[in-house]
């Protein structure tokens, strides 16, 4: 029942993805076009599929059921408006699990797109038999078609589709995506999700990216480094004092500070190593 979902997102996602490419061509009408196209399935989605009273999106139309799949496809292809998605993130989260290894991934995706990071690690590094571990238990050395034998019997021991972990790690936890074509440009949005440590190494068509954490308890370590003839743009961690290479933000060579929201704060870097410190504040005392 939820293929209506499933098409709607697809055809959203592939025209915003197509407008993008018309406008890296420099083809603006093409792409003015093809986003007015994807306003009107996103409209037409919502007012259809959308359950006011509930917060969720349901099968289809004229149907009551709300699956886990009606709801991460569109959190994941950014069809859901920002006031819908605490509850259609609740309704997720209320079901675990509840698909195949292929699923998975947009399961990933829509979690994070939804701040949920702590979460999705916990469905990432789960004992269940709904789980990568599990794989590992069954002495596989390779993702396997279906979560476990006892789904699919006659599962294959090499599927590529079910191996969600190997790019959310990157491209979620350290948060390495592009900003513009051929890593021209790059977004670095981390979700550690209370992750004490970490180091990864991204190859992209410029050079490595590289990410690395550490917390010692006062104080949490964030390690970036930069390919040359690139920039990217850094949200980094929360915390309350932060510095690059013991400088204060706004002194530090080569970071200039984009925006500052609550506790967060975006700076944009070039090519180069930066290493920021990221000081939590001071703990509140009972009055």
């Amino acid at each position: 029942a939820d293929i209506n979902t499933v098409v709607n997102a697809y055809h959203y996602r592939s025209l915003r993805m197509m407008a993008d490419i018309a406008g890296a061509l420099g083809k603006d009408r093409e792409r003015e076009t093809l986003l007015a196209q994807a306003r009107k399935v996103r409209g037409s989605f919502n007012r259809k599929l959308f359950d006011p009273q509930r917060g969720v999106y349901v099968d289809g139309e004229g149907v009551e059921h709300a699956s886990l799949h009606a709801n991460m496809y569109p959190l994941a292809f950014g069809l859901v408006p920002p006031e819908h998605v605490p509850s259609v993130a609740r309704h997720i989260k209320s079901r675990g699990m509840a698909c195949s290894v292929y699923g998975a991934q947009y399961l990933l995706e829509a979690l994070y797109a939804a701040g949920e990071a702590e979460y999705a690690l916990s469905l990432m590094t789960s004992d269940s038999k709904r789980g990568w571990l599990n794989m590992l238990r069954a002495g596989s050395t390779m993702t396997t078609e279906a979560w476990d034998e006892f789904y699919k019997p006659n599962l294959t021991w090499n599927h590529a589709w079910g191996s969600a972990p190997a790019n959310i790690v990157a491209r979620k936890i350290a948060g390495i995506e592009p900003a513009a074509p051929g890593f021209t440009r790059i977004a670095i949005r981390p979700q550690l999700a209370g992750l004490e440590h970490g180091d990864l190494k991204m190859p992209t068509p410029r050079g490595a990216v590289r990410v690395a954490w550490k917390n010692d308890g006062d104080a949490l370590s964030f390690e970036v480094t930069v390919p040359a003839n690139t920039s990217a743009e850094i949200l980094l961690p929360p915390g309350g004092t932060i510095t690059e290479s013991d400088e204060p933000l706004d002194a530090a060579p080569g970071v200039r500070v984009l925006d500052r929201t609550g506790d967060r704060i975006l700076v944009e870097v070039g090519g180069g190593a930066y290493r920021f410190r990221v000081v939590p504040p001071p703990a509140r005392t009972a009055q």
